[in-house]
């Protein structure tokens, strides 16, 4: 009796102790996945404002710029453009439209883009258009320049201490594709620098010189617990190899000192060969609807060798390392599910 009672008695603490586990640790819902890519057919170099509840995508398309709004990052899949801009409108001989940037300032709407003069590559410089929505329409406010007046793409607004600074990526000098460097300027108002150029960063790294010349561009502002750093992309763009790099502010020096940012030891998000990931870069660091989570929306091919025919716009999410710095994993394969950004339908709790 002594025996089955204990082995009844052994029978009930498994079951009690069973459903505690399961009440108190059973894996939760999957909640809702999505693939990568993010944006229908062919994309690049991805700019997203989120604003007033929702998401705008700008892209430049065959000479087109237009702004696509979703309430969703994933519902960018299926938005349609507006188009608020094109090559040699009204008349200005501007086309070669490369890489547009939205964001909010001071209550206006700014795209701020790369254009070549009547189809000349050495003539490009960076442009702004502004407007009172973010999909417009928008006014033509201009070229936005230093003094020394050189080719620059890729231009973005920096914000900190309560200023703001322009960072592009242009040559040293007018000898053409010799190279491009990040430079650094403070502005005057959103359409305005003033001073001339600081020079940020060079690609002096071998990683950043994989290629016909040696890059750095795409600079884009991460700021986390008070840091602040710079993601930007290095080596060629049309290369298998085009990776982001990271330039961390030391926190006291101005920002506009190269000798005040640290820059990473190697690529921080490069190509993943064995999940069929190539040149991952050009990105925008995006906020999840409910800002718990940070977002890195980026373009990258699938086939190697591809380049810029097969660009594709994907995303995943951006961990944070106990020292407070970025950790951007490993670029994921288009046929891994990924749970959908924190605070859109389905997503986990």
């Amino acid at each position: 009796m002594r025996s089955i009672a204990r082995n009844g008695l052994g029978a009930f603490g498994l079951a009690a102790a069973l459903l505690c586990i399961g009440a108190a640790d059973a894996p939760k819902e999957p909640g809702a996945m999505f693939h990568n890519p993010v944006f229908t057919g062919r994309g690049q170099d991805p700019s997203i404002l989120h604003w007033n509840g929702n998401y705008y995508l700008v892209q430049s398309q065959r000479g087109v710029i237009r702004v696509y709004r979703s309430r969703t990052l994933t519902g960018l899949r299926t938005a349609t453009g507006v188009r608020v801009f094109w090559s040699n409108k009204d008349e200005l001989p501007l086309s070669q439209l490369w890489a547009p940037e939205i964001t909010q300032l001071d209550g206006k709407f700014y795209i701020y883009f790369a254009a070549a003069t009547n189809e000349r590559h050495e003539s490009r410089r960076m442009y702004v258009l502004e407007s009172d929505e973010p999909t417009g329409p928008y006014t033509f406010r201009g070229k936005i320049t230093d003094t020394s007046d050189q080719w620059a793409i890729d231009g973005s607004v920096i914000e900190h201490g309560g200023k703001r600074y322009f960072v592009w990526s242009g040559w040293q000098d007018k000898r053409p594709d010799m190279g491009q460097q990040l430079y650094i300027a403070p502005m005057a108002n959103p359409w305005t620098i003033t001073g001339e150029r600081r020079l940020l960063s060079s690609p002096d790294q071998p990683w950043e010189r994989i290629g016909p010349e040696p890059i750095n561009e795409g600079a884009q502002q991460l700021s986390h617990d008070g840091r602040l750093f710079i993601v930007y992309s290095a080596s060629h763009s049309f290369t298998d190899d085009y990776c982001l790099g990271l330039l961390t502010y030391d926190g006291s020096g101005e920002i506009t000192d190269r000798r005040s940012w640290t820059k990473s030891n190697g690529c921080v998000f490069s190509k993943n060969v064995a999940g069929g990931v190539y040149g991952p870069g050009h990105n925008i660091l995006v906020p999840s609807p409910d800002g718990r989570e940070t977002w890195n929306v980026y373009h990258a091919v699938a086939t190697s060798g591809c380049g810029w025919n097969c660009r594709t716009i994907r995303m995943q999410p951006v961990r944070w390392r106990a020292d407070g710095t970025p950790d951007f994993g490993i670029p994921i394969p288009l046929d891994e599910a990924i749970p959908v950004p924190s605070g859109e339908p389905g997503s986990r709790p």
